[in-house]
């Protein structure tokens, strides 16, 4: 009788034993996976996330200029507000460049002249 109390006192010492095993094991597995993903994310996709968090920080808004003019002290007009309008125009990009300049002489009112002296500065 005892061994038999001695017996169970082992059982129940390797049965512990093998539980703390496993849970130890089980935690190990957690951790190193959790180091894991935490390297995927920091060290592989940064750039990824870099850019994320960029765009979401960083708000564009495009706001006109608020310009006055400029008068001496006689009223006369020193500098004033001019509406300018441009247009850039990369023939290598157009697929059909004069087609493009036949339609903008029309949109843009321009002389014939001008629009040779166009086609001679494309060339």
């Amino acid at each position: 009788m005892i061994g038999s109390g001695e017996d169970s006192g082992f059982k129940k010492s390797n049965t512990i034993n093998r539980r703390m095993f496993i849970f130890a094991a089980a935690k190990a597995v957690v951790f190193f996976g959790i180091v894991g993903r935490l390297f995927s994310l920091q060290i592989n996709e940064n750039k990824k996330y870099l850019t994320l968090s960029d765009k979401n920080r960083l708000r564009e808004a495009r706001l006109p200029p608020v310009r006055g003019e400029f008068v001496d002290y006689f009223g006369n007009r020193i500098a004033k507000n001019l509406t300018v309008y441009q247009l850039h125009v990369v023939p290598e990009q157009v697929e059909d460049f004069k087609t493009l300049i036949v339609r903008l002489k029309d949109i843009l009112n321009l002389s014939d002249n001008h629009l040779q002296e166009l086609i001679k500065k494309k060339k």
